[in-house]
């Protein structure tokens, strides 16, 4: 790869499609290397036709040197290159003057196509090794269910570990490292039953002190987690016997189960992540790279900055997976290495499955995974500012309502003209006596949704308003950046686990909430958890919903489909709850 460097070397002093004349021993310099291995570099660049060289003899003479290759495609060449060799971060950084460049994206963006999806190779024993890639746009920075925070990180830590239960393909929840539980009558006794002879990838057999270790472990934390409030109604949890595991509640909590299928309840093994059990809190930043340790379907053997890589394992309880490797792949063209107005991260995930050997004339299939992604805003009028106001509140939703009136998607809400009328429709609603024109307004959102804020903001400013955006990390946006801001900007996913996840976003807005609406949503909440029936608590949260709204308190900006694409020769595809392809069922014939 070492003449790739060299070329773009050369490009960065002398460009393209010119005629430069140069000696020998000016390349030599600027190389850094020796006349002879100068004159080998050449003869190998000429070789490849990447330059033009009409040398002339005689010291002190000038050759003449033309470069005859765009430097965006030997970059490209160079970053698919490292890609086989793993050596990404050096090629990012070497290429990094060319990753704007659209040829150059293209380049990389075919190859890619071809490089993931599946691939078969010949093992040791010459055994048929299936091996699935694909490519992410986020960095995996923690495979630890603590700390997870990125979807791309949920899919993965969904493969490597398991919790007591889980949501089957119907999202009923049913039996998963437990085989069987019970409840007491009040609701707030739970006893889980652990199957026998089920090993950690590490060969550590999971006992019941691993689920009291898990549990103790989450409540201690003082990070943000999600669903942290349902965790937090645990009381007590003891172990019985070494496969009985018995949780006491403070008080009935419906959602109590739900919970444990989820990714933050699943187990971890004590003896890899037990050194901060003796009354130590965690710490604060994890070891990003620790090699997670589960009871999954898929181990971690490898993990880096730019690779996540999974083999089947082979002693997993609810059967070994026909895949034998899924190697996830970051790639670095797609993820900004700093937070900037011109950098956007709109999704994480490619959530594509694919065979490119055979693709060549088929056609792709869409198939719905049953999640919807729904774009909300709310306001945060615990705050004093101009939401406080009921009619500036008001005034947003009415903006939000007709310049949006077809959802927010990746199209112009309209154009120009017709929004301009829009806005003179509300313009009367603009001339606030309390408050100067235009209104300011704070819009804080994630890197991911950085171009809705933006589309958000300039529509706002056609009715009177004045937008500033801040974007903060997951971990910023949990914290004060929301309480700081007047409008919140974020997503619900609705997938299997949408009962819960209502429940815990009405919670987090009911934070940023003045007292009256914030009382009223906990009151409403409380109802929900203590409710047996499903569709009962449906309702409860959707009271919820309908009071927000009717408060100008919570917006409706979209909502979209989660599809996968994948060709026919794709079998056993099948979707978790939270809508993430299950590898462990994928085979390919």
């Amino acid at each position: 790869m070492k003449l790739h460097q060299q070329y773009l070397l050369l490009h960065s002093r002398f460009g393209q499609l010119l005629e430069h004349e140069v000696t020998l021993s000016d390349l030599a310099e600027l190389l850094e290397c020796t006349h002879r291995n100068t004159l080998t570099i050449v003869k190998k660049m000429v070789a490849h036709e990447w330059i033009r060289w009409m040398s002339q003899r005689g010291r002190g003479r000038r050759s003449m040197l033309t470069l005859l290759v765009p430097a965006d495609q030997i970059a490209a060449e160079y970053m698919m290159q490292a890609m086989n060799r793993r050596e990404l971060q050096q090629a990012a950084e070497q290429v990094g003057a060319f990753s704007s460049s659209t040829t150059m994206q293209d380049h990389l963006n075919q190859w890619l196509l071809g490089y993931s999806g599946h691939h078969t190779e010949a093992g040791s024993h010459n055994e048929r090794i299936d091996t699935l890639r694909l490519p992410i746009r986020q960095q995996l920075h923690a495979l630890d269910p603590l700390y997870i925070n990125l979807l791309a990180e949920s899919f993965v830590t969904s493969h490597v570990f398991d919790g007591l239960v889980q949501r089957n393909e119907h999202g009923e929840i049913v039996p998963c490292l437990s085989h069987t539980w019970d409840v007491s009558s009040d609701r707030k006794s739970w006893f889980f039953y652990l199957r026998k002879g089920i090993t950690f990838h590490n060969g550590h057999l999971l006992t019941a002190a691993d689920v009291v270790y898990t549990f103790e472990r989450l409540q201690s934390t003082e990070r943000r987690t999600l669903y942290r409030d349902v965790s937090k109604q645990i009381l007590s949890i003891e172990a019985a016997d070494p496969l009985t595991v018995c949780f006491k509640l403070k008080a009935p909590h419906e959602l109590f189960l739900p919970f444990l299928s989820t990714s933050r309840a699943a187990i971890v093994s004590q003896g890899t992540y037990g050194q901060h059990k003796d009354g130590d809190n965690e710490p604060d930043l994890p070891n990003t790279m620790q090699q997670p340790i589960g009871t999954g379907p898929f181990k971690v053997t490898a993990w880096d900055n730019h690779l996540c890589r999974l083999e089947a394992f082979p002693m997993y309880f609810q059967g070994r997976a026909h895949l034998d490797r899924v190697d996830i792949l970051q790639i670095p063209w797609s993820t900004p290495a700093h937070l900037d107005e011109r950098q956007d991260i709109e999704s994480p995930f490619f959530h594509l499955v694919h065979n490119p050997s055979s693709s060549e004339g088929r056609d792709w299939t869409q198939i719905s995974a049953g999640v919807m992604v729904r774009k909300l805003l709310t306001c945060n009028t615990q705050k004093t500012g101009p939401l406080s106001d009921p009619d500036v509140r008001a005034h947003v939703q009415a903006c939000i309502a007709e310049l949006y009136r077809n959802d927010m998607n990746d199209s112009d809400p309209g154009d120009a003209e017709k929004m301009l009328m829009n806005a003179e429709k509300l313009n009367h609603l603009s001339q606030h006596p309390t408050f100067d024109i235009p209104i300011p307004l704070h819009i804080a959102t994630i890197p991911q949704y950085r171009r809705d804020a933006k589309r958000l903001a300039s529509s706002l400013e056609i009715c009177g308003f004045s937008c500033t955006i801040r974007i903060g990390t997951m971990e910023q946006f949990k914290g004060n950046l929301r309480l700081e801001s007047d409008l919140i900007l974020f997503s619900l996913i609705r997938d299997r686990d949408e009962e819960l996840r209502r429940y815990d976003l009405y919670l987090t807005l009911s934070e940023h909430l003045e007292d009256f609406s914030k009382k009223r949503v906990e009151e409403m909440l409380q109802t929900v958890v203590v409710s047996q029936i499903s569709g009962d608590r449906t309702a409860g949260l959707d009271r919820i919903e309908q009071f927000l709204v009717q408060h100008s308190l919570l917006f409706h900006l979209s909502e979209k489909p989660v599809e996968t694409a994948y060709l026919p020769s794709v079998r056993g595809l099948s979707f978790n709850s939270q809508g993430w392809v299950n590898l462990r069922h994928i085979w390919f014939p």
